[in-house]
């Protein structure tokens, strides 16, 4: 291979950034979704034992789970990604209207 040739392959492959980049990036996302997750449940358990309604905490945490499903379903094409997609979707719904309902 000549020197341009590789150069070239070496561009195209750190298009969207370097490998440590993308994976930091990754691991600091995953990271702070797990101290929202953390915080939600904290929420919802505070909001549950003192008889608050909660379908807001709901509704952010199945929020999530639908984001995620679509993301992965548009980059994997995988058939469980569509079960899932569509029972986060529901109970998405199911918290909108339960928390519309209260106001």
């Amino acid at each position: 291979m000549e020197k341009q040739e590789i150069l070239e392959k070496s561009r195209r492959e750190n298009q969207k950034g370097d490998e440590r980049e993308r994976t930091i990036r990754m691991e600091g996302e995953s990271f702070s979704l797990l101290f929202v997750f953390l915080m939600g449940l904290i929420l919802l358990t505070w909001k549950r034992v003192h008889g608050l309604p909660h379908e807001d905490v709901l509704t952010m945490f199945w929020t999530a789970c639908v984001a995620n499903r679509v993301y992965r379903l548009a980059r994997r094409r995988n058939t469980s990604d569509i079960v899932t997609l569509l029972i986060s979707l529901a109970f998405l719904i199911w918290n909108l209207v339960k928390f519309f309902q209260m106001a």
